[in-house]
């Protein structure tokens, strides 16, 4: 089994484990609606065939190649393996995290990335619905790292699955108990901690911006951990019409 298949079987395994647990115990009512769920998995297909025609080996295979031509600061310094994991996988998790500061911050990002947060529900299908120009640009900034880093194939293989996994799992619609919940988001993102961040309200929209570990947003004073809009809306409010929400829209829609 190569990475690539790999990855899809850990992506399709939690994807399915989410669906199942949003039925069981959802933080909210549900909104089961086929027609969204196939145009989020739409944008998905396409972000994925771009990114595999842009690398198709994938980003292991780039961290393969620096170590093959002694590229990057791991491969120039001799490290334990163990710290050039860690480091790698922090570091690469920082560099998401700044990524997606950005995408907030400058309008011509933020133009891609409010596709992501148009989305009127919020459950696992949501951490499919990103534009895959911003898939590209992401992939792009994780190359560029990877090579600077020199980061062990088997870091950058572990930080795209637990990258997969956190989005799958904070966008889902599942209810934590307390007693698992708050211990939890001391470290991690959490479903409702992300739910913040799917808030229409400008404050809430612009914090939490990690994907796997809230301490980023502690760190850098971007953390809320209580939400401000008592009706629980979610998206924007903006982009609330039913022809925004068609698959060419989210497409299209950056560029008007």
């Amino acid at each position: 089994m190569t990475d690539g298949s790999l990855r899809l079987a850990i992506t399709l395994g939690l994807l399915s484990l989410f669906v199942v647990l949003e039925y069981v115990v959802p933080a909210r009512r549900s909104v089961l609606d086929m027609r969204r769920t196939v145009r989020q998995a739409g944008m998905a297909l396409i972000g994925s065939v771009l990114a595999r025609l842009a690398l198709g080996g994938g980003l292991a295979c780039v961290a393969t190649y620096a170590d093959a031509h002694a590229l990057g600061v791991f491969n120039q310094i001799s490290w334990p393996m163990w710290a050039a994991i860690v480091l790698s996988f922090l570091a690469l998790d920082l560099a998401i995290w700044a990524q997606h500061l950005a995408l907030h911050r400058l309008p011509f990002l933020w133009r891609l990335h409010r596709v992501h947060h148009s989305d009127t529900a919020m459950d696992v299908s949501t951490a499919l619905r990103f534009h895959p120009l911003e898939i590209l640009l992401s992939l792009g900034l994780k190359v560029i790292i990877v090579m600077m880093l020199g980061a062990p194939a088997v870091a950058v293989f572990a930080f795209e699955i637990a990258l997969g996994a956190g989005a799958l799992f904070n966008h889902a619609n599942i209810a934590l108990p307390n007693w698992l919940e708050r211990p939890l988001r001391v470290f991690f993102v959490t479903p409702a901690l992300h739910l913040i961040h799917h808030s229409p309200d400008p404050i809430e929209t612009n914090s939490n911006y990690g994907f796997s570990f809230s301490f980023w947003d502690r760190i850098f004073r971007t953390y809320r951990g209580v939400r401000l809009d008592a009706d629980g809306l979610i998206g924007l409010e903006t982009w609330r019409r039913g022809e925004d929400q068609k698959l060419a829209a989210m497409l299209l829609g950056p560029f008007k």
